[in-house]
């Protein structure tokens, strides 16, 4: 293009001089011709020359039109018309090679970025496609929003899902999706704070009216400046997974129920047995008038009434919902009227125990009626341990119960370890569990059940270590302001709930 232009000032140059040399000898013979003839002839011969000037300006001035336009008009003329050509996204569009080398290099140029882009669109173009194609085929639900909440897009899952089409939806507010319209403004709120919102469960409205369950993800839609242009909303629909869960959940109840029915069977038909072999001893004492014979049997009679008794007591505790009166409560003072308790027995059977806690051991906000069973109960598991497991000549029984702050001094920590016969694993998993028991003959199964579910009310829980003949540990861990823990797992419980 630069040699176009200094082509053209080079032949324009030479043209208008070649003019101003002609104009020149015209001057120079019309002098001539003035000196020599008359007056009439010198007037004559200046009118020529006045028409000879003028025609020699339009004769340049035609000429430089006619450089111009060849060397500068026509190839910008054909450079606008293919940007134009470019701008309307016809890349398809080529400039003609020129004869003249640099306009030749331009067109070059100009025609390889018109390649470029049109291999740029043609890659744009299928990038497209494939995402859309991977929207389309999603089975899940995904819908945009623009910011003031009417439906911009959405994919073929709204109505595979739904029912709805494009036309039925498009534009709309998404109010007409949701079954609760204040669905809407929840997760909205939700947005203020954060550019996502994850798992946000809700329901949507069918075609038909019927109603599907939807766990969906929402983000915001931001430019390039960073100011929110919509809301994308990826959508499944977990309805067959809720009614599903619902089934499970179902089959659990009643699967719980049936153990639990099966674990009072099983206990009945223990405490029956003996209550049948006494009652048969008794009338077999009376029929032989055996005083000895009928005093065991009796005895056999009370003790499967007693176990009776104990067993629907237990049952109506672990039932029953627990509801903890909580004060401040001095958990020294729990332990050592457990200790002044069971003490005597644990000495008749020839086990020691040991009550370790420190001068300042802070108050408990707890039930102190919770927390004294609680202990006694693991306490006594932890003497019948000790009685059931036969001891070296240099080992004695003996159990310690101790209390302290965890590191945090957020938890107090009551231990009862013993080191009698300890669990094996798959005991030790199943000792919370109710109608569990290891003791064949006096237990209900129901007491660490019971002990258990009276924690979990503090907010607490249990830990528990043990060996098989070396021993075992209960580590009770107890807020110091139980009410506080309390709270949080009922807020949880019901936001779970709802």
């Amino acid at each position: 293009m630069l040699k176009r232009i200094k082509n053209f000032w080079i032949l324009s140059a030479a043209v208008n001089i070649m003019i101003l040399l002609f104009l020149i000898a015209l001057l120079y013979a019309s002098d001539f011709f003035a000196q020599s003839d008359s007056q009439t002839a010198s007037d004559g011969v200046n009118g020529l020359l006045a028409i000879i000037i003028i025609t020699t300006i339009c004769l340049c001035v035609g000429v430089n039109y006619v450089l111009a336009n060849h060397f500068i008009k026509k190839p910008i003329r054909s450079l606008a018309n293919g940007m134009n050509k470019l701008a309307d996204k016809k890349f398809s569009f080529r400039l003609d090679e020129d004869s003249i080398e640099q306009y030749g290099s331009l067109t070059s140029s100009f025609n390889d970025m018109a390649e470029l882009l049109s291999s740029y669109l043609t890659e744009l173009e299928k990038s497209r496609d494939y995402l859309r194609g991977i929207l389309e085929s999603s089975a899940d639900i995904i819908i945009t929003v623009n910011p003031s909440g009417k439906i911009r897009t959405i994919n073929m899952g709204v109505t595979n899902v739904l029912g709805y089409r494009r036309r039925d939806v498009i534009g709309k507010s998404i109010d007409v999706l949701l079954a609760n319209p204040n669905d809407r403004q929840i997760a909205a709120e939700r947005l203020r704070h954060s550019d996502n919102v994850v798992n946000y469960e809700t329901q949507f409205l069918t075609k038909d009216g019927k109603y599907r369950d939807i766990l969906f993800t929402l983000s915001q839609l931001r430019n390039s400046y960073g100011a929110i242009i919509g809301t994308i909303a990826f959508c499944k629909d977990i309805t067959h997974e809720k009614r599903l869960q619902e089934q499970l959940m179902q089959s659990q109840r009643f699967a719980a129920i049936g153990q639990v029915f099966t674990g009072i069977q099983h206990s009945m038909k223990n405490m029956l047995n003996a209550c049948q072999g006494g009652a048969y001893m008794v009338r077999i004492g009376l029929a032989k008038d055996n005083k000895k014979m009928l005093e065991e049997g009796w005895e056999m009679v009370q003790e499967g009434i007693t176990r009776l008794t104990d067993m629907s007591r237990d049952m109506l505790k672990y039932v029953k919902e627990w509801k903890p009166r909580f004060e401040s409560t001095d958990l020294k003072k729990i332990l050592s009227d457990i200790l002044n308790v069971i003490r005597q027995t644990a000495k008749d059977k020839g086990i020691e125990i040991k009550l370790d806690f420190p001068e300042r051991l802070p108050s408990v906000i707890c039930d102190s009626r919770m927390i004294h069973s609680c202990v006694m109960d693991i306490v006594s598991n932890a003497i019948d341990a000790c009685t059931w497991k036969n001891y070296t000549e240099n080992e004695l029984p003996e159990i310690n119960v101790s209390a302290y702050l965890n590191n945090n001094d957020e938890d107090l920590i009551i231990e009862v370890q013993d080191n009698g016969c300890g669990m094996t694993p798959d005991v030790k998993e199943s000792i919370f569990n109710p109608f569990f028991s290891t003791k064949s003959k006096a237990g209900t199964g129901l007491g660490l059940s019971i002990t258990s579910k009276m924690i979990n009310v503090h907010g607490g829980k249990i830990n528990v270590d043990t060996k098989p003949n070396k021993g075992t540990i209960f580590r009770i861990v107890l807020p110091l302001d139980t009410t506080v823990r309390n709270k949080e797992i009922n807020d949880g419980q019901k936001s779970i709930s709802s």
